[in-house]
């Protein structure tokens, strides 16, 4: 039976059903579910600014705040919670926010299996967990319309007549009066290869986190036709041990599901608690990854899109180069001098066109110059992107300027970026009067 599914949006307020509309826009859970986050809380050794749950005190009431991660929180007795983004200081609307996260996740390097379409998804009536199990309902059912492929595995066995190879070893300890039996070993051409083991253990793991009757019926199928499956204890290894060759293709998708249903992908405090699923990203790297897809999409044919590129450093001690400096992007012009390159960096931040400053960080603008003087040799364009949202739908008509040269002038853009429903609806808003080739 699967549990209560509650939604919240990044930097939400979670309490304790005692306090339960005292704080406008919390989400109340029950007392034993709000404990059990408190310890995690309490255990967690990162940062403040890398934790995923904060325990704070607001107006006299205990409240637990969700940081930016977004995803799925799986709590005790099958309750979860889905955890959406949030890129506007107003309330958003949950359908709208769960597709913009899909349409994102699908360019993280390990979620690059998740199908966005209409017609593979309907968020509005889905939850994130409903919409994760799905997909790897969907990529199981593919498998089963090609048939389970089966794999000779070596099996031993003291059987009444003699097949495959004798263990004389083994043949000596157990038979040694038994004239009618023979100790084998042979190969034989099952089911039970190692995939289908591991998926067989996704279901039955899957299986209490949905609540969809459509689902559950699938999955019921599901689980008759991998019955006679054995599942897989040590999942760790049995990963390390999969390799797909050209006929079992067919399999990746699923077995990535798999892999992120069996090992979740989350921050160290939701880690260990081995029967929940937990499938957490930091939303700054989930922002990153799309604004990059959408500028290869884009930009290809004007510009080499280089991420993370680690050519340069901030200073040098001797000879020896100290702290690497990495921009999300190093746009280089195709055929043009690299002194016309342009740095993007991304930031999943709310910036408020109406003040004066933007409400930008300090350290932001700090970070823009150590790029712009070491990647662009102090002259030249650089990006700064924030999400588009109703404070922020243009970009300022002029440039933050560093005049740190006489002879040199950097320019900084401050561009929002507008995430559609899919790369070509996606748009990032530039100024008017600076043109980036393949944007505007």
């Amino acid at each position: 039976m699967a549990g209560t599914s509650y939604s919240i949006f990044e930097y939400g307020y979670l309490v304790n059903e005692e306090d339960s509309g005292k704080l406008t826009d919390s989400v109340s859970l029950p007392a034993s579910a709000f404990h059990w986050l408190e310890q995690r809380c309490l255990n967690d050794e990162d940062s403040e600014d890398r934790r995923l749950l904060s325990l704070r005190a607001l107006n006299g009431i205990k409240v637990i705040q969700v940081k930016n991660y977004v995803g799925v929180i799986a709590l005790p007795q099958q309750r979860m919670i889905e955890v959406l983004p949030k890129a506007d200081k107003r309330q958003e609307n949950a359908s709208h926010a769960r597709s913009r996260l899909l349409m994102m996740l699908s360019t993280l390097q390990n979620f690059r299996h998740i199908e966005t379409t209409a017609a593979s998804i309907m968020t509005s009536k889905m939850t994130l967990m409903d919409i994760f199990v799905q997909q790897f309902v969907t990529s199981l059912e593919a498998i089963v319309r090609k048939g389970l492929k089966h794999d000779y595995l070596r099996q031993q066995n003291n059987l009444p007549w003699l097949k495959g190879k004798l263990l004389v070893s083994e043949q000596l300890k157990k038979n040694s009066v038994r004239r009618d039996r023979f100790y084998v070993e042979y190969d034989e051409y099952r089911v039970e290869r190692l995939e289908n083991r591991l998926l067989k253990t996704a279901i039955d793991k899957v299986y209490g986190y949905t609540s969809s009757p459509a689902l559950l019926q699938k999955l019921n199928r599901l689980q008759a036709l991998f019955e006679p499956i054995p599942g897989i204890g040590n999942v760790d290894m049995a990963f390390r041990q999969v390799h797909l060759d050209r006929h079992m293709q067919h399999y990746s998708p699923a077995l990535e599901w798999a892999k992120l249903i069996l090992k979740g992908h989350s921050p160290h405090c939701m880690q260990g608690h081995a029967q929940a699923i937990s499938l957490l990203f930091p939303m700054e790297a989930v922002f990153e990854s799309f604004v990059t897809a959408w500028l290869r999409y884009r930009c290809h044919a004007h510009w080499q899109v280089k991420p993370q590129s680690k050519s340069h450093y901030l200073v040098h001690q001797g000879e020896t180069p100290r702290f690497q400096l990495r921009p999300d992007v190093w746009l280089i012009p195709r055929n043009g001098p690299e002194v016309s390159a342009v740095i993007c960096d991304m930031k999943w931040k709310i910036v408020d066109a109406t003040q004066d400053k933007l409400n930008l960080a300090q350290s932001d603008l700090y970070q823009m110059l150590a790029y712009g003087i070491n990647h662009l040799r102090g002259e030249g364009d650089m990006l700064l992107i924030y999400p588009h949202h109703k404070g922020f739908t243009a970009p300022p008509i002029h440039p933050y300027e560093f005049r740190h040269s006489e002879s040199k002038t950097l320019r900084l853009w401050v561009v929002p970026f507008e995430t559609g429903t899919s790369l070509d609806t996606s748009m990032l808003h530039m100024p008017e009067n600076f043109t980036l080739a393949g944007i505007n």
